[in-house]
C-alpha cells in the first residue's frame, strides 16, 4: 500500500513537472494570436500581390496586342508605300521623263528657231549695209548697182538642198552676188540684166554646140537639176525647167521678166512649153543629153 502511494504521489509530481515545462516551453495565448494576425497579414498581402500581378500580366498582354496590332499596321502602311513607289516609278515617272525630253527637245528647237533667226537678221543687216553704201557711192556719181532676180525650185520638198550649191556656183561664175533669199527666191547683185542676157544667149549656144569648156559652171547645176522629178531654175533672162520627160534651158527677152505674172517656175511644165516657143537661138533642149554629158568638167571646178 505505502509503495503504491509512494508511485501516484510520483505520477503526480511527474505530471505537475511536466505541465510546468510544457508551459515553459509553449507559447502563451497572445503570441498565438499575434501569430495569427501576421499570417492573416501574409495572407492579405499575398492575395493583393496575386491581384497585383493579374493586373499587370493583363496590362502587358493589352501590350503586347497593342504592339502587334502597331506592326500589322507599320506592314500595311510599308506595302502601300512600296506600292505607290512602284506606281511612280511604272506610271509618273515616264510621264515626267518624257515630258522632260518633249520640254528640252522644245527648248532645242526655240534655240535652233533663235539662231535661224538671228543668222537671218545678221544677213539682213549686211545686205542693208551693203545697199547702203551702193547708195551712198551713187550719191557721190559712181554707177547704181545692178540687182537681178532668181529662183531654185525642185520637188519632192527636200529635193532642193543639193541644187543650192551648183546654182550659186553657176551665178557666182557669171559675177553675181548673193543679197537675199527667201524661200524659193533669190537677189543677186553684180551684173546688169542686159550684160546676162548676152553672157546666157552665147551660153545656150555653147550648150548646143556641147562645148563644157564654155559652158563652165552650167554643167553643174544642169547635172543636179537632173537628179529631181520636177523643179526648175531662174536667174535674170536664164530660165532652165526640170520634168519628168525634159530638161530645157532658154533665154527670156527682157520684156518678158517685166510682166506681172512673172517666170512661172512654180509649173515647170508651163516654163518648159514657154521656152520651146522661144527662136532657136535663145532655147537649147537637154532632154537626150545623159548624166555624164551633164557632169561639171573638172577644170571649172
Amino acid at each position: 500500500m505505502t509503495v503504491v502511494l509512494v508511485l501516484l504521489c510520483l505520477a503526480i509530481a511527474g505530471r505537475e513537472l511536466y505541465l510546468a515545462f510544457e508551459r515553459r516551453h509553449s507559447p502563451g495565448a497572445p503570441e498565438i494570436a499575434d501569430i495569427r494576425t501576421q499570417l492573416r497579414a501574409l495572407k492579405g498581402t499575398r492575395d493583393e500581390l496575386e491581384g497585383f500581378r493579374a493586373s499587370q500580366r493583363e496590362i502587358l498582354d493589352r501590350l503586347a496586342a497593342d504592339q502587334e496590332r502597331d506592326r500589322e499596321a507599320l506592314g500595311a502602311a510599308d506595302a502601300r508605300i512600296r506600292s505607290l513607289i512602284t506606281q511612280i516609278n511604272d506610271r509618273l515617272l515616264p510621264d515626267v521623263g518624257s515630258r522632260l525630253r518633249q520640254q528640252r527637245q522644245a527648248s532645242g528647237e526655240q534655240r535652233e528657231v533663235l539662231d535661224r533667226l538671228a543668222a537671218e537678221v545678221a544677213v539682213l543687216r549686211a545686205h542693208l549695209v551693203g545697199r547702203l553704201d551702193q547708195a551712198v557711192a551713187a550719191s557721190l556719181g559712181a554707177e547704181p548697182a545692178e540687182l537681178v532676180a532668181g529662183m531654185l525650185s525642185a520637188a519632192p520638198d527636200g529635193a532642193r538642198a543639193p541644187l543650192t550649191g551648183p546654182y550659186e556656183r553657176f551665178a557666182e561664175d557669171h559675177g553675181l552676188r548673193v543679197e537675199l533669199t527667201d524661200r524659193d527666191r533669190y537677189y543677186l547683185s553684180g551684173r546688169s540684166p542686159r550684160a546676162l542676157e548676152r553672157d546666157f544667149v552665147d551660153l545656150v549656144a555653147a550648150l548646143r554646140g556641147g562645148c563644157r569648156e564654155t559652158a563652165g559652171k552650167a554643167w553643174g547645176l544642169l547635172g543636179a537639176l537632173r537628179e529631181v522629178e520636177r523643179g526648175g531654175a531662174q536667174i535674170g533672162p536664164l530660165l532652165i525647167a526640170r520634168t519628168p520627160e525634159s530638161l530645157v534651158c532658154g533665154v527670156l527677152p527682157l520684156a518678158e521678166l517685166r510682166r506681172p505674172a512673172g517666170i512661172p517656175l512654180d509649173d515647170p511644165d508651163e516654163a518648159a512649153r514657154r521656152l520651146r516657143r522661144l527662136p532657136e537661138g535663145r532655147f537649147c533642149d537637154l532632154s537626150e543629153v545623159g548624166a555624164d554629158g551633164l557632169s561639171e568638167p573638172e577644170t571649172s571646178r
